[in-house]
């Protein structure tokens, strides 16, 4: 599961490429593709969302290109989130009554809302500034910021020994079935 999406990885890239450039600074999509590498297609539509959500400025004209709307330091990584892939839920029931079938006798609920409000107060706190800086601090070995244990996730899986992948069973209707969990 991903709460991070791919195309959300790379606005958060783009972004804190941006931010690292003075104020006002247009960027053209290919300068930012090149320099993030990103496909330059995919990050197209990527700044049309974040324009349509007041994150980017789009500029028109031969030195046209998209600079940013704000001050780093006032956008969040929720607006960032959201922006590209809609309103963050951790569970499909937190989308509404329409959402889930089970609404009114769900014993989970409470707990998904905790999570998610959770999630939501944390993405609200991150800005597009802190994520800079976080890439800045000297000494900083981007390794070691994705794996502060100072190993290699894939390694660390193959001491493990083979991941094996359950079967997935479906009911007769298509849908996944609950598979003993």
């Amino acid at each position: 599961m991903e709460f991070i999406r791919r195309n959300t990885d790379y606005a958060l890239r783009a972004l804190s490429y941006m931010a690292t450039h003075p104020a006002g600074t247009v960027f053209s999509v290919s300068e930012v593709s090149r320099a993030e590498q990103i496909p330059e297609g995919f990050l197209r539509k990527i700044f049309q969302k974040l324009a349509v959500a007041d994150i980017v400025t789009s500029h028109r004209g031969p030195r046209g290109g998209f600079s940013l709307a704000h001050d780093p330091g006032e956008i969040t990584a929720l607006e960032i989130v959201e922006a590209i892939q809609g309103r963050v839920a951790v569970n499909r029931c937190l989308l509404g009554r329409d959402a889930c079938e089970r609404w009114e006798v769900c014993r989970l609920r409470q707990s998904w809302v905790g999570i998610q409000e959770g999630f939501v107060a944390f993405l609200k706190e991150v800005t597009l500034k802190s994520l800079v800086e976080q890439q800045a601090k000297p000494g900083r070995d981007n390794r070691e910021a994705a794996d502060p244990g100072g190993r290699d996730r894939r390694v660390a899986r193959r001491d493990r020994g083979p991941r094996r992948r359950a079967k997935q069973v479906t009911e007769e209707d298509g849908t996944p079935a609950d598979n003993g969990r």
